[in-house]
């Protein structure tokens, strides 16, 4: 089977053995063996099998599967974070260009030069707010 992890928690028995729980696509399966969640974190994809063990699905097989993540310019993958940041830019940019009377390529040019200045705002700090800084020390 195949998943998307929605949440990952430890959890102890009665007797104090601890077991982890795996939520995927809205089913609970328990994962007994550390090495099976080793490496796996929310929001992952994996590959699963699992076996009905009394009322509960236990997980006997599970690996991650890599899905290609967006890189950057420099080859370095996005975090959710950027990604967001890089969407919210490109809505606000795309808003602002919208009523431009231009051709489709040009306007497109635009829209991603003014959605990458937003970026770079949004994302490193005010060069003069830290001249500001200094002028108050």
């Amino acid at each position: 089977m195949k998943g998307v992890i929605d949440r990952i928690f430890e959890n102890t028995t009665k007797k104090k053995m601890p077991y982890w729980v795996l939520s995927i696509g809205g089913e609970n399966y328990s994962v007994w063996d550390k090495k099976f969640i080793e490496g796996l974190q929310e929001g992952a994809t994996v590959e699963y099998e699992w076996a009905a063990s009394g009322d509960f699905k236990k997980v006997t097989e599970i690996r991650r599967i890599d899905i290609e993540p967006s890189l950057d310019r420099e080859g370095k993958p996005y975090s959710r974070s950027q990604q967001i940041v890089r969407m919210s830019c490109i809505k606000s940019a795309t808003a602002l260009v919208s009523n431009f009377d231009t051709n489709p390529n040009e306007k497109g040019e635009i829209t991603l030069g003014l959605a990458r200045k937003f970026e770079q705002y949004v994302t490193e700090k005010d060069e003069g707010a830290k001249e500001e800084q200094k002028k108050e020390e």
